[in-house]
């Protein structure tokens, strides 16, 4: 990658300190804006109460009761990855990121690849090699920007939004640290990740984004295990193909395709444990690779029809062989994903078996219809009696005002009374949000210079010591 040559190497002193101060930095700052929101929210609520709107709580609690609670199986969606999120973004603080992550993890994705894959992976990568500091911090920030919104926005706009921001971060990192997950490359498996973590990101966010009504019944969750069962009798076909390299497991004395795969793996620094166990079965493989490859072609077909059957008696024990596959694949072929000091995430198999889990909980445990809500009599200017200027009740999610209390809702007392009427989840939603902004903002001022960072200078010339000579 350019700008990375010169004897820069993972653990250059001056870039991870660079790197840990700008962190330290950053994240004292995002501690501190949320120090802030929550000091104004609880002044806003102990100073004026009358901007809460106690007049409408009983009508606000019949509204929260007559409201059905979040889907199971969005709910599933949205909290495992959130976690996710948060992990990928401590993940990424890891101080070999800074330098190692263009040329030990991007270029390597996209080596591969047709050209002009390359060239749009290298504009990318040298982006990164130039500024690596902004890149890296702000890669951090923004996972755990999405992570913590994902978590704390459950319902409304902001929930969505969250999802939102999940497919567009998601994208970001399938095309430019994927390479398109490698869907474009010779060698396809989704045994060694295919068609990439990203997209299963991506999948799982455009799911959180869509309309709260589409969960109320089995329709979403069928259609979701259908894409899945399609995804896996095509992968059961592409994993059979002959001439590939996946049937031998060594070919003229050495490893065939699977086999170096594992082999590879192996070579990760990791504990001893772990790396015995994967050259184990890399010995395996390349004993058994007829029968290796022959039992993952037959349960990537079984699984695949099986979800596409959509056929409740049968969803169950699909779901137990794809959770067996997807965890025996992750540890023994993809080595857990995250090892080494430059893993940015648990690799495909763990959001994989989440989608299957979610198309199975959307199916078994469609969202209750809503019930009825009571009348609300609305005072001449909009607003609901004891509301003034229109704030919602109390303890609701931060949420927009609808078109036409939008100039009640502008008002400085308006304003203040949605601020002290948001839940504690909302004010930290809001919050997230502004800290994935913390992250984007850098990320993109670092795209639009085309000159080096001089932390890069500093980096290649060492440490200088000051001196006191004649």
């Amino acid at each position: 990658m350019p700008g990375m040559h010169g004897g820069l190497n993972l653990s250059n002193p001056v870039l991870v300190a660079a790197f840990r101060s700008a962190l330290l930095h950053q994240g004292l700052s995002a501690l501190l804006a949320l120090a802030t929101l929550a000091i104004i929210w609880a002044c806003l609520r102990e100073w004026r109460p009358a901007l809460i709107g106690h007049g409408g709580q009983g009508r606000s609690g019949q509204g929260r009761s007559a409201r059905p609670p979040e889907a199971a199986a969005r709910r599933l969606l949205r909290l495992s990855f959130g976690l996710l999120w948060i992990f990928d973004g401590i993940l990424q603080a890891q101080p070999a990121m800074a330098a190692g992550l263009p040329g030990k993890v991007i270029a390597p994705a996209a080596a591969t690849s047709p050209g002009w894959v390359r060239a749009l992976v290298n504009w990318a990568g040298t982006a990164w090699s130039y500024h690596p500091v902004q890149a890296s911090t702000a890669a951090v920030w923004i996972q755990l920007g999405i992570g913590i919104w994902m978590l704390a926005a459950s319902r409304g706009p902001w929930s969505r939004l969250a999802g939102a921001a999940a497919v567009a971060w998601g994208l970001v990192v399938w095309v430019f640290g994927e390479a398109f997950g490698g869907v474009l490359a010779p060698g396809l498996t989704v045994l060694y990740g295919a068609p990439g973590a990203a997209l299963c990101y991506c999948l799982a966010g455009a799911l959180v984004a869509l309309p709260e009504q589409s969960w109320r019944s089995a329709a979403l969750g069928r259609r979701l295990l259908t894409v899945l069962g399609a995804f896996f009798l095509a992968m059961a076909v592409l994993q059979a193909w002959p001439g590939r390299g996946f049937w031998p497991g060594t070919v003229h004395g050495r490893p065939g395709t699977l086999t170096g795969m594992v082999a590879n793996m192996a070579g990760t620094p990791q504990p001893s444990g772990m790396a015995a166990l994967v050259r184990g079965f890399a010995a395996v493989t390349a004993s058994h690779g007829f029968g290796i490859n022959a039992f993952a072609v037959a349960a990537l077909a079984i699984i695949g029809l099986g979800l596409a059957s959509q056929r409740r008696e049968l969803l169950l024990p699909v779901l137990v062989a794809s959770a067996i596959l997807c965890l025996a694949d992750w540890v023994l072929v993809e080595d857990l994903g995250f090892l080494g000091g430059l893993g940015t995430d648990p690799n495909s198999m763990v959001p994989l078996l989440l989608l299957i889990t979610g198309g199975y909980v959307a199916v078994t445990r469609p969202a209750p219809a809503p019930a009825t809500e009571p009348a609300v009599q609305l005072s001449p200017d909009g607003a609901a009696p004891g509301q003034p200027d229109g704030t919602p009740p109390a303890g609701r999610p931060l949420a927009w005002p609808s078109w036409p209390s939008w100039r009640e809702g502008l008002r400085p007392a308006g304003l203040a009374g949605r601020f002290a009427s948001a839940s504690a989840q909302g004010i930290l939603a809001v919050w997230a949000g502004a800290v994935v902004l913390l992250g984007a903002a850098p990320m993109a001022l670092a795209q639009a210079s085309p000159n080096a960072d001089p932390i890069i200078a500093r980096a290649l010339g060492g440490s200088s010591a000051s001196l006191d000579l004649p």
